[in-house]
């Protein structure tokens, strides 16, 4: 509203419009307030995300290394029954096939 516009209306109206407007300045007030709380609540969640994210990063580190230790002890254990296979398999034992390689070397 111009100045002009101002200066016409009566007390009554310039009350009734400074009343309103302190109507709406209340309202935006307890809207920036829950805005605010709103963005403390979202900065919370995002920190407790931080929070979840780096564990999971751990988790599967640590996920990795054991999965590591399984494959290798897997490894282990097939090299072992191998061999376990292979000296019931042949009938000759251990101390007669060295005493015939020797003999065969000299």
């Amino acid at each position: 509203m111009k100045e002009k516009d101002l200066r016409r209306l009566k007390r009554v109206e310039l009350l009734d419009m400074l009343i309103e407007q302190g109507r709406l300045v209340d309202a935006q007030a307890e809207e920036i307030t829950k805005l605010k709380e709103e963005v403390e609540e979202l900065n919370r969640k995002l920190e407790d995300r931080k929070v979840d994210l780096e564990n999971t990063g751990s988790i599967a580190e640590a996920s990795l290394r054991i999965a590591k230790v399984f494959m290798a002890a897997e490894d282990a254990a097939k090299i072992y029954l191998e061999n376990l296979k292979e000296k019931s398999t042949s009938q000759v034992p251990v101390e007669e096939a060295l005493d015939r390689a020797m003999k065969e070397l000299s």
